[in-house]
């Protein structure tokens, strides 16, 4: 008996536009993952690991498109594959995006909004994959967990990211936590 896939890439081709020219970001990549696994991209700085990664979730900057090949989604074995090369519009990634496949970035200050606390992030994500509103979203961002020099659960809910850093580098560790909280749905 073989495993299926839970997402499998075949041809895929990514490209660019910049300053008039066109940039082939990804050619021809072929891909399984199976359930359970987990996949290491390793790779040159520049050499389309976070393009390749972005186009799983509809993330692709602007001037990028998918001009070929697959990326069939299966969300339980046996099923109907989504094909998410296929998705064009943000409300259409809005279903798969956080609720069906999910990222956490590299670097958390890239990844959450510098003008929003951590506790408002979590609870839009809440609200948005949960369908959580007002009280029902009180107490879901109390999961962070304090750690030796971190400002403690309270005080990083209440705080944007930038500030959380100038206290103290190791806090950083706050900023992943908000995206790889359990309560969010987004990566359960």
């Amino acid at each position: 008996m073989t495993q299926d896939p839970i997402l499998s890439v075949r041809g895929l081709q990514i490209r660019f536009g910049l300053r008039g020219r066109t940039l082939h970001a990804i050619r021809d990549i072929d891909l399984d993952l199976y359930r359970g696994e987990v996949l290491a991209l390793v790779g040159e700085s520049g050499s389309g690991k976070s393009v390749f990664t972005k186009s799983f979730m509809g993330l692709l900057d602007a001037n990028g498109s998918i001009t070929g090949g697959s990326i069939d989604y299966y969300p339980t074995p046996g099923c109907v594959p989504l094909h998410l090369a296929a998705l064009k519009t943000e409300k259409e990634w809005l279903a798969v995006r956080g609720r069906e496949i999910a990222m956490v970035m590299q670097d958390p200050m890239t990844s959450l909004n510098p003008l929003k606390t951590i506790g408002e992030q979590i609870t839009e994500a809440v609200t948005l994959h949960q369908g959580l509103k007002g009280r029902c979203c009180a107490g879901k961002d109390a999961g962070i967990p304090a750690g030796r020099g971190h400002p403690g659960p309270r005080a990083a809910v209440q705080a944007v990211p930038p500030r959380i850093l100038r206290r103290n580098a190791a806090a950083g560790g706050h900023c992943h936590c908000a995206g790889v909280h359990p309560e969010n749905s987004a990566l359960r």
